[in-house]
């Protein structure tokens, strides 16, 4: 997490939480992390109060000290992965979906993995694809709903774009680079739960919403997402 606020100001759960991500995203770089490093170097910000944060996972058994080290133990392993698992998924959601810039991603990222419960984690994922790898090239750790699969499937949504023309679906998204498009689609009834046909896609992208045959920019096609309907 790269936000700047003290520990002082953070729950202490949120605080745990963040310890066991850096844990696990050391090991991963193979980094070995002391208390001191810890402190110098947590995306959540540096300062007072990652030692004391250290004594109390160390207590509830979930970090072991071994040689001046700091390691997950087998009951924090699970727990820094659910955790690390979060916050990936978050990233692909906010940089590849909603095309964030990487800076702003980060910083929803690290909001959003400390509050998605289960469910929803489960939800978030499936609604993605099961993506194995974050923005980053690094490896999500996969969950229930990835397990239950026998191959990688495709995103359950896609681009307006990336359909050919006689396919249909569901909006589910519209995000476009500039807000006052918002409005304009909403007036042309393009909107979260439209069924929208596509008529064709050269010279220019036409769409059947409502029974009204629309013509769309390329950008804007590209920034209202589906939920592909299968049969008539």
């Amino acid at each position: 997490m790269n936000g700047k606020r003290s520990f002082d100001s953070r729950p202490a759960a949120i605080a745990h939480e963040e310890v066991l991500e850096e844990l696990w995203t050391a090991r991963e770089g193979g980094t070995p992390l002391t208390v001191a490093r810890l402190a110098e170097t947590i995306h959540a910000g540096p300062g007072e109060g990652w030692s004391e944060v250290v004594r109390e996972l160390v207590e509830r058994r979930l970090v072991r000290l071994a040689n001046g080290e700091l390691e997950l133990t087998e009951t924090g392993e699970p727990e820094a992965r659910q955790i690390v698992r979060r916050h990936r998924l978050a990233e692909v959601l906010f940089h590849q979906v909603l095309e964030l810039p990487m800076e702003v991603t980060e910083a929803e990222a690290c909001n959003l993995e400390h509050v998605l419960t289960p469910q929803a984690t489960a939800a978030v994922c499936s609604f993605l694809g099961h993506p194995p790898l974050c923005p980053h090239g690094r490896s999500i750790p996969p969950g229930e709903c990835c397990s239950a699969l026998s191959r990688r499937v495709p995103s359950l949504i896609c681009r307006l774009a990336d359909l050919v023309p006689g396919e249909r679906g569901r909006v589910v998204l519209v995000a476009p680079r500039q807000r006052e498009r918002l409005h304009q689609l909403a007036d042309l009834g393009i909107m979260p739960g439209a069924m929208l046909g596509l008529r064709q896609r050269k010279p220019s992208i036409v769409v059947e919403v409502d029974q009204t045959v629309l013509a769309l920019e390329d950008e804007i096609a590209q920034a209202i997402y589906l939920q592909p309907m299968v049969g008539p």
